[in-house]
């Protein structure tokens, strides 16, 4: 197996042929972009036909390529600690299924918008864009997300499909500067929507909001302040979400995103 050090720019140079800027393949495309993807393949392999396997280890995450061998997949995450996500294109699940024959399958859905939005032309009320160097203060944060959006403001995304622990203290170096968008209330921010990855034109749409200030549309307020930051590069929004996901979906839907792919998660369960 090959598995250079993140960046080999040969092999992500390759890689990046098979994977092209739509939004299947934001996650897989985005992790190639960031700085931080090893990709691993078999002695020899010609990447722009065999199977591969992206992983970022600091966010516990894989994409597989193609059809790669079962061993080549095990051998991946084996190098992966914390609560691993594996992602597979529709057409490669039964082969990264003979490979995973114990791990549980979901599906998330895609979602995209339309073109700009008429909401778009109007600003929001009570909500900025940041970044790590004007950030507002996140005492208030409970502790597990505070982590998140200050990694994230570092540079270091690991929102994933499904939540768990990823490992602490990888040395990484990210290529990507990440902002991030907050509602406020009650003078402070407690919704906030950031992008996970980025490609030459999208973003992976990440949103959360603190448990005490849901149903009151401050989530939609930061998403919809972070798609008008980010058109600003050209990049228009890609919203994941599991398929039983409802609340996360019925937002998306509320925004006017429409179901555009789907991709199946790994999980070891």
């Amino acid at each position: 197996m090959v598995g250079p050090a993140p960046g080999d720019p040969s092999l992500i140079a390759l890689a990046l042929t098979r994977v092209p800027d739509l939004p299947r393949w934001i996650d897989a495309r985005g992790m190639l972009l960031s700085g931080r993807a090893m990709v691993s393949a078999a002695p020899r392999a010609d990447l722009t036909h065999d199977g591969f396997v992206i992983a970022v280890r600091d966010s516990a995450l894989a994409a597989v390529v193609g059809q790669p061998s079962s061993e080549l997949v095990t051998e991946t995450l084996g190098a992966l600690a914390g609560d691993i996500n594996v992602l597979a294109q529709m057409e490669d699940v039964k082969r990264v299924g003979l490979a995973l024959p114990a791990w549980r399958r979901r599906i998330a859905i895609l979602h995209v918008l339309p073109g700009v939005m008429s909401w778009e032309a109007r600003a929001e009320p009570q909500s900025r864009v940041f970044t790590r160097e004007n950030a507002p203060r996140l005492e208030h944060v409970p502790a597990a997300l505070k982590r998140e959006l200050d990694d994230a403001l570092a540079g270091r995304t690991v929102s994933r499909f499904v939540p768990g622990t990823v490992p602490q203290g990888i040395p990484f170096e990210s290529r990507v500067r990440v902002p991030m968008a907050a509602g406020w209330a009650d003078g402070r921010p407690v919704a906030f929507c950031y992008p996970v990855w980025q490609t030459e034109t999208r973003w992976d749409v990440s949103i959360e909001t603190l448990e005490a200030y849901r149903g009151r549309g401050l989530g939609a307020r930061a998403a919809r302040t972070m798609i008008r930051h980010m058109r600003t590069s050209g990049r228009a929004p890609v919203w994941g979400a599991l398929e039983s996901n409802g609340a996360s979906r019925a937002l998306a839907a509320r925004l006017g995103f429409l179901e555009a792919a789907g991709v199946v998660v790994f999980t070891e369960e």
